[in-house]
C-alpha cells in the first residue's frame, strides 16, 4: 500500500506543480548547441518572461500541456521510489543500532529507489515532448506534435519501437537515481533535525515546507545538469532508422553541450526546477500524510 499512496499523492502535487515543468522544460531546450549570448530575442528570459511567452503563445492551458502523461509518470516513477524508500525506511534499514539516520544508508537506498523507478522512462520522454511544443515562434529544434498519450506511444514506437520509448534512458537512470538519493537524504536529515530541535512545534505542513526548501536547493543544483540532457536527448529529433540527430549517447551530449554552451548550459532552466521542487516535495508530503491517515483510519 506504501507504493500506491507514493503514487497518488504524486499525482495529486503534480496538479499544482506542472507549470514550472513546462517551463522548465522551454528554457532547457531554448538555445540548444548555441553560444550564450548568440540568442537575441529570448523568449523565455527568465521566471516571469517564461510564464508571459507560454500564455500568448498557448494561452493558460499552455501551462498545463503534457499533464496526462506527467500523471502517469509521477504515479509510475513515485509509487516506486517512495514506495521503496518509505519500506526500507520502515524496516530500519536507513538508520544505525541507536534510530540515527545514516547519511550513507540514506543517500544508498535513495539512489536504489530512484533506479527502481527509471521504468517510467517512456512517460517521460512522451511527458517532454508534448511539453516542448509551441504555437509561437519556435525554440526548439525539434517539435513532436503529438494529438495525445496514446497517439504519442504509437507515433515514438513507430519511429524506434521499444527503444524509442526508452530514449536517453541512461540519462534518465542518472537524473532520478542523483535526484532520489539527494533528495531523499537531505530531506530525511533536514526533517530529523527540525523535529528533533522542535523547531516548528511539530507541525507537519512547516517542518516539510523547511525540509523541502534546504533539500530542493541540494537536489536541484545537483540534478540540473542530469536533467538538461535528458530533455535534450528525449526532445530531439531521429532518422529514419531512430537514430537520434544531436546527440549519441549521454556522454556525446554532455560534451557538446558543454563546448557550446559552457557550464551555464548545464543549469539551464535551474530556477524553475527549483521552484518545482520545493513545492511538489511539500505538496507531496502532504497528500501522502493525508492518505496515509485516511487507509488507516478506514
Amino acid at each position: 500500500m506504501e507504493f500506491v499512496l507514493g503514487g497518488f499523492s504524486s499525482c495529486c502535487a503534480v496538479l499544482f506543480t506542472n507549470p514550472f515543468d513546462v517551463l522548465k522544460t522551454r528554457q532547457q531546450l531554448e538555445g540548444e548547441l548555441l553560444a550564450k549570448g548568440s540568442v537575441k530575442n529570448r523568449a523565455y528570459r527568465g521566471l516571469g518572461q517564461s510564464i508571459v511567452t507560454v500564455v500568448k503563445t498557448d494561452g493558460l492551458r499552455g501551462l498545463y500541456k503534457g499533464l496526462p502523461a506527467a500523471v502517469l509518470y509521477q504515479f509510475s516513477m513515485n509509487s516506486l521510489r517512495l514506495g521503496t524508500y518509505q519500506t526500507v525506511d520502515n524496516l530500519g534499514w536507513t538508520r544505525s543500532d541507536n534510530a540515527l539516520l545514516t547519511p550513507f544508508l540514506s543517500v544508498f537506498w535513495g539512489g536504489i529507489a530512484g533506479i527502481s523507478a527509471s521504468v517510467s522512462c517512456p512517460f517521460y520522454v512522451i511527458k517532454t515532448q508534448m511539453q516542448a511544443v509551441s504555437s509561437g515562434s519556435y525554440t526548439t529544434k525539434f517539435q513532436h506534435r503529438h494529438t495525445g498519450v496514446v497517439a504519442a506511444f504509437r507515433n515514438i514506437y513507430r519511429e524506434g519501437g521499444i527503444k524509442g520509448l526508452y530514449r536517453g534512458y541512461t540519462a534518465h537512470m542518472a537524473r532520478i537515481t542523483m535526484g532520489s538519493a539527494t533528495q531523499m537524504a537531505s530531506f530525511t536529515a533536514c526533517k530529523d533535525f527540525f523535529v528533533q530541535y522542535e523547531l516548528f512545534q511539530e507541525s507537519v505542513v512547516l517542518t516539510a515546507l523547511a525540509s523541502s526548501t534546504v533539500a530542493g536547493f541540494f537536489t536541484s543544483v545537483l540534478m540540473s545538469p542530469c536533467d538538461v540532457i535528458t530533455t535534450r536527448m528525449t526532445n530531439q529529433g531521429v532518422s529514419s532508422t531512430g537514430k537520434g540527430l544531436l546527440y549519441k549517447n549521454i556522454f556525446d551530449c554532455f560534451v557538446k553541450i558543454y563546448r557550446s554552451e559552457g557550464v551555464h548550459g548545464m543549469y539551464k532552466g535551474f530556477v524553475p526546477l527549483y521552484v518545482r521542487v520545493v513545492p511538489h516535495s511539500v505538496l507531496n508530503l502532504t497528500f501522502w500524510d493525508i492518505f496515509k491517515k485516511l487507509y488507516d483510519r478506514y
